[in-house]
């Protein structure tokens, strides 16, 4: 009876010593942002919507779709998560009791004066055991490997959506500069196609000689100036097409488009704004952060915990004879048990050392997730003025597009009736095939500036 009480005595005594964990705590810090958005549009708090309902482009979707299936940074960082999810479950085993076997057998001769020096032994040995290892965490540095090996995880686990964020938003640039582009191949083909009409015209009348060579030379300099566009766009294509296969995990080649951005319909009303501390919440990178600062927390617990003595306890049972036969008989039976303390005594200052750099690591991973929040807050921000002034811009664009149009009839109109020079028409097509490139720039930087913002605040995960 005593003895049990004794095992009680001592079982309470290594729980109630498991229970003091050394090092560094780590709390979340409550955020309480005092932000100013520039012309935020929409203050609802609910939840973001899902890249699959934010844009409604079919053949966006399916290019969004087959790069998160595709892509290999994804494949990469989910191999990742994996890893770090079966790590923390391997760091999480350390906490319980190890159980482990071992048989062995064997025999042989040997002479009286060979078993005097060990050098073998006469007979047969037969061996059976079961063995515990179990390490008492008294000051917590397992269970602070347990914690820091979660927290990694779960930052593995958010780098990956935030590696997602970043692919939806990329796509969907890429597509809305693909379809910018697209456009400008269009215009750049049609105004070739006006200029070498009047080039036509133009070199017949020099012909006839009814207008000078000097005409006619500035026509042909117009029609090149044309000419000259359309490869540099198509090259500027062909770029982005490669770019958006290679995110899809494929080799170079054509990409299906579907909609012109004339009539894409992205807007800043249909994304809910909120409050500035949801963005804490909705940031993929800004969670990951705050996982960091809890892993290196955690990190800096096993070092200082490194300094402390650990206790083990060894445990064999089971059976060991002489003789096959015999091996399982009350004489051949084991039972033993061992205790071992083991700890530092004189390393001149390294283990304490290694845990002062283990702080600092925290006070570096608080610093980056501060600076992560303040990205973030400035990425909506700066998102909200894009928006804003390409809103405006396009609309001047559009304006502008309209006077050179009119201009440039009413210049051909003049030169025809030989009121004006040549010159006068040069300068009004160069002005209309300016601002037609540059409105359509500033709709694809516009729809960009939407992405921008869903992306800033969190969207598509």
């Amino acid at each position: 009876m005593m003895r049990r009480k004794n095992i009680l005595v001592a079982a309470l005594t290594l729980v109630a010593f498991s229970g003091c964990m050394v090092g560094p705590k780590y709390q979340q810090e409550p955020a309480d942002p005092k932000v100013t958005y520039s012309g935020a549009l929409n203050a609802d708090t609910t939840d973001l919507v899902k890249w699959t309902q934010f844009y409604d482009d079919p053949a966006l979707l399916q290019l969004i779709q087959t790069t998160l299936d595709s892509n290999r940074t994804m494949w990469l960082a989910s191999a990742r998560v994996e890893e770090s999810r079966l790590l923390a479950g391997a760091v999480k085993a350390n906490l319980y009791p190890q159980f482990g076997f071992s048989a062995t057998g064997g025999g042989g001769s040997a002479g009286a004066d060979a078993q005097r020096v060990g050098s073998g032994f006469d007979g047969g040995f037969f061996e059976v055991m079961g063995r515990l290892n179990w390490e008492i965490d008294i000051w917590g540095r397992i269970r602070h490997l347990n914690r820091a090996a979660q927290a990694r995880y779960f930052e593995e686990q958010y780098v990956l959506h935030g590696l997602r964020v970043s692919l939806v938003a990329e796509v969907a640039g890429n597509y809305f500069l693909l379809r910018d582009l697209d456009q400008r191949l269009l215009i750049a083909r049609r105004t070739l196609e006006a200029r070498k009409e009047n080039t036509r015209i133009i070199s017949a009348r020099f012909n006839e000689g009814w207008t000078n060579e000097v005409d006619m030379l500035m026509a042909v300099q117009q029609e090149q100036i044309a000419a000259a566009a359309i490869p540099n766009i198509e090259r500027q294509i062909r770029q982005v097409e490669n770019a958006l296969r290679v995110l899809q995990g494929m080799g170079p080649g054509p990409i299906e488009r579907g909609r012109p951005n004339v009539d894409q319909n992205l807007s800043p009303n249909a994304i809910p704004m909120g409050l500035s501390s949801q963005l804490l919440e909705r940031r993929p990178d800004i969670i990951a952060a705050e996982f960091g600062l809890q892993r290196l927390t955690e990190r800096a617990g096993v070092a200082v915990a490194a300094r402390f003595p650990t206790l083990s306890l060894t445990g064999v049972l089971g059976f060991a004879s002489p003789e096959l036969g015999t091996l399982l008989t009350g004489d051949g039976a084991v039972a033993n048990g061992f205790g071992s303390l083991a700890g530092p005594l004189f390393q001149w200052n390294q283990l304490r050392n290694i845990a002062g750099a283990a702080r600092q690591g925290i006070v570096q991973a608080a610093a980056e997730r501060d600076q992560t929040v303040l990205n973030a807050f400035a990425d909506v921000d700066n998102s909200l003025a894009f928006y804003r002034t390409f809103t405006e811009e396009n609309q001047a664009r559009q304006t502008q597009v309209q006077a050179a149009l009119k201009a440039l009839d009413l210049s051909m109109a003049r030169y025809n009736e030989g009121f004006t020079s040549y010159l006068e028409v040069m300068i009004a097509e160069n002005n209309l095939f300016s601002a037609e490139l540059e409105e359509s720039a500033t709709r694809g930087q516009r729809l960009n500036s939407v992405v921008s913002l869903f992306r800033a605040l969190g969207g598509g995960w």
